[in-house]
């Protein structure tokens, strides 16, 4: 029985078999039911065999019947008190695990998953799955003219877009500074590319406003399918290329790692016209 009870508790602490009260309180009542059957089981099997042998003074049936009414009510009160108090006690284990988990996983400014979680999501993209790499345009611009508190509040606006948008998506995430990272599955390559670009137009036609501070604000973004590369680091390689060619091009745009080699040699080109006519 030990062993069992061993064995259940451990079980219990490495999941979360004691998520609820209503969970202790089963728990308790069942343990309780089994200690007590055990106990009266045990109560008999002693009085008969001290009748047997005997040494027992009373009569074995009275005896038997007043020991299983003590032995019922001894081991049901025990049990049940010693069990629902160390059943709590793992409930308020459980939860805090389970806080701390979400506390590591997730940044404390955006309310996203933050890059350690990111990437152990991400690492599991399946094939049909697009990354998508967000950077909010001219942030620094945004923190010299406004304060680091505004620049704060534009994080949490862009954070909340992104929330709204790819509320299908369980990988969002910050992922430093500026920079968000969207992890979409299921769909098709298009359809995916036209739900940043549709995120990118949503930032850009809203004002930003934060106590008396209002004004415009854009995201630039890149975008890698996964079936196009072998590995999560060459993924994030092209789709962090195309991020910066999207920014170099002149920002507020969304830019296919398909059409990086196009767009970079677009603006060589205009680069070399601008040169000649200096």
């Amino acid at each position: 029985m030990l062993a069992l009870i061993d064995r259940y508790v451990k079980e219990a602490c490495s999941t979360n078999r004691f998520e609820t009260r209503r969970d202790v309180l089963s728990f308790a009542w069942s343990i309780t039911l089994c200690v007590t059957i055990v106990a009266d089981v045990l109560n008999v099997l002693a009085h008969y065999s001290l009748d047997a042998l005997g040494w027992l003074p009373y009569d074995v049936v009275a005896a038997a019947t007043v020991g299983v009414i003590i032995s019922t009510l001894v081991a049901s009160t025990l049990t049940f008190s010693i069990v629902y108090v160390v059943g709590l006690a793992i409930h308020h284990l459980t939860i805090s695990r389970a806080t701390f988990e979400r506390l590591s996983r997730t940044d404390m400014l955006s309310g996203l998953l933050n890059r350690r979680a990111f990437l152990e999501e991400a690492t599991r993209a399946p094939e049909n799955s697009s990354l998508i790499l967000f950077d909010i345009d001219k942030f620094k611009s945004i923190n010299d003219q406004y304060g680091h508190d505004i620049g704060d509040q534009a994080i949490i606006a862009v954070a909340a877009n992104l929330s709204e948008n790819f509320a299908q998506c369980k990988a969002v995430a910050r992922i430093g500074g500026e920079e968000f990272a969207v992890l979409v599955s299921a769909m098709t390559p298009t359809e995916r590319f036209a739900l940043a670009e549709r995120c990118r137009e949503l930032v850009a036609a809203q004002p930003f406003i934060a106590g008396a501070s209002r004004f415009r604000m854009t995201i630039s973004g890149g975008v890698a399918d996964r079936e196009d590369h072998s590995t999560f680091e060459a993924l994030y390689t092209a789709c962090d290329k195309a991020l910066y060619i999207a920014k170099a091009s002149g920002r507020n745009r969304v830019v296919h790692s398909k059409d990086v080699e196009l767009l970079a040699r677009a603006k060589a080109a205009k680069t070399r016209v601008a040169v000649r006519k200096t």
